[in-house]
């Protein structure tokens, strides 16, 4: 019985390694993409730890470091790696546009169908982050994306308005999230088929991909200070955070009304000639009880400017309804 009772304990756990093991092996070309600004003390380490991570998991792609408009000596260490590394991939540009216009152009310029997308500062350690992405992808996720401990993200100020950020956006959309800006694995057809990112919008990813229906999977990943320089992924500050804000309110009404535009027009439309009548009842009262209104052309004027108003709303919204209607139409088409 006992003896039973241990063969069918270790195969237990000769099961479990091999699901392991087969979650960690990724069979799918991959491109690694890593924004770089001013990284020289620590991007030979990525890339060598990156390139350890292929190694190591026997994962076929290319590494895409996107050289950010470094005033420093990252690009000359980069083209030196290059020499050693064949399947480090430089993409460089001379002024500095943040990390949504690296991500876009690192996405752009890869040659594979799943990304990855890592900071080249080391605060993640691609030997760790990698495997436990693709590992989700492996499961069936289209999206897997890491989330840091909420007391390790950098300073209190950092901290603090990245934790009420990510509470924010769960609050807003469908789906709670707890680290919508931190390291992630994708499938590139994901990129294509959301609305083209504005600046700094690369953290909204996340959410585009979850209100078109990918399926979207968290794991914890561990989150390391940078040892130097200052730190160009996950930025957060009290300016940023009013930004992010208000990106949130444009993105939340871009996803609402896209789709059904005659809610909102319908909405305000719909107040302003409420409140037209009002104005207008009022102006009519005041003409019964004083027997004058020449006083009050000001709010006669109020009260036909807000009744136009409703209605050139509601002629917009069936507009805007139109358009969508047709868009739709085409995309069932094609």
């Amino acid at each position: 019985m006992f003896i039973n009772l241990w063969w069918y304990i270790l195969h237990i756990k000769i099961f479990k390694a091999i699901v392991m093991i087969n979650n960690m092996l990724f069979n799918e070309k991959i491109s690694v993409i890593a924004p770089a600004n001013n990284e020289e003390d620590v991007v030979e380490e990525f890339v060598k730890k990156t390139y350890e991570t292929f190694r190591k998991y026997q994962l076929k792609g290319e590494i895409v470091v996107v050289d950010d408009g470094s005033t420093d000596k990252t690009l000359e260490i980069l083209k030196r790696l290059q020499e050693e590394i064949r399947i480090l991939r430089i993409i460089s540009y001379k002024r500095n546009k943040g990390l949504t216009y690296a991500f876009t152009k690192g996405i752009k310029n890869s040659k594979y169908d799943y990304i990855v997308f890592l900071p080249s500062d080391l605060e993640s350690n691609p030997l760790e982050d990698i495997p436990k992405l693709l590992g989700g992808i492996n499961e069936g996720y289209d999206m897997v994306i890491g989330y840091r401990d909420k007391k390790k993200r950098g300073g209190l100020i950092k901290t603090i308005s990245s934790n009420l950020f990510n509470l924010i956006t769960s609050i807003f959309f469908k789906g709670k999230f707890k680290d919508v800006g931190w390291v992630k694995a994708f499938k590139k057809e994901i990129y294509y088929n959301i609305e083209v990112l504005r600046s700094d919008w690369h953290r909204f990813l996340v959410i585009l991909a979850a209100n078109e229906g990918y399926r979207i999977k968290e794991i914890k990943t561990n989150f390391y200070p940078r040892r130097k320089g200052r730190s160009h992924f996950g930025r957060f500050g009290i300016g940023r955070a009013y930004g992010g804000l208000i990106d949130l309110i444009v993105i939340k009404f871009l996803i609402s009304f896209s789709k059904k535009p005659m809610r909102i027009f319908g909405i305000l439309g719909g107040v302003s000639i409420f409140l037209g009548f009002i104005v207008s009842l009022y102006v009519i009262y005041l003409d019964i009880m004083l027997g004058s209104i020449v006083e009050r052309v000001p709010l006669i004027l109020l009260g036909v400017l807000l009744i136009l108003t409703g209605f050139n709303l509601f002629s917009l919204g069936f507009l805007a309804e139109l358009i969508v209607s047709i868009n739709e139409r085409k995309e069932i088409k094609n």
